[in-house]
């Protein structure tokens, strides 16, 4: 019979022939050796919900004797074992977090200047081929050279007109000066 007692943080994951059984940490009260290689694991709701586990059966984590295997749990119980919260991950996390606000509030306020009426007028205009017409549309103030374009391309064919975006799209990550370079759809 094999066990693996896995720490997965706020929980003990004692596999036994494939079979798991979590314990929640919190509910643990005492860890102690019962007799040659029986460790008791107490949960603080009986006797007959009590947790055994002989160390001579258990493969993971590898421990010398009884004794042995009785520290490592308790260390899994105490300390910051992989994957618990410290402070250091909390500040990161927090520190991500408010990244995460800037770059919203960021989003918020161009898209509060771009609204649905911004394709309903071009920025700029480009009619010198008689064939085509562009229309670039960005926040007003826009580099022509900065990718922040959405350009539409009109094709005149005997009278019949298409209207064709860059990249086939009309997302604002296009350059104006490249627009007769570009592939429209």
């Amino acid at each position: 019979m094999a066990t693996e007692i896995i720490n997965n943080g706020t929980s003990l994951n004692i596999v036994t022939d494939g079979s798991p059984n979590f314990i929640i940490k919190s509910q643990i009260r005492d860890v102690n050796v019962l007799r040659d290689t029986i460790i008791k694991i107490d949960i603080g709701q009986g006797a007959l919900n009590n947790v055994f586990i002989d160390q001579a059966t258990v493969d993971v984590p590898v421990s010398k004797d009884v004794n042995d295997l009785r520290d490592q749990i308790i260390a899994m119980l105490q300390g910051n074992a992989a994957g618990l919260a410290t402070e250091l991950k909390q500040d990161s996390e927090i520190a991500t977090i408010h990244d995460l606000q800037t770059q919203v509030k960021d989003l918020q306020g161009k898209m509060g200047s771009v609204d649905s009426k911004l394709f309903f007028e071009p920025t700029i205009v480009d009619e010198n081929n008689p064939n085509f017409i562009y229309k670039g549309f960005a926040i007003p103030g826009s580099k022509t050279s900065d990718p922040v374009w959405a350009i539409e391309k009109i094709t005149s064919k005997k009278g019949v007109l298409s209207y064709q975006w860059a990249g086939g799209t009309k997302n604002f990550d296009k350059v104006w000066d490249n627009r007769t370079a570009l592939v429209y759809s």
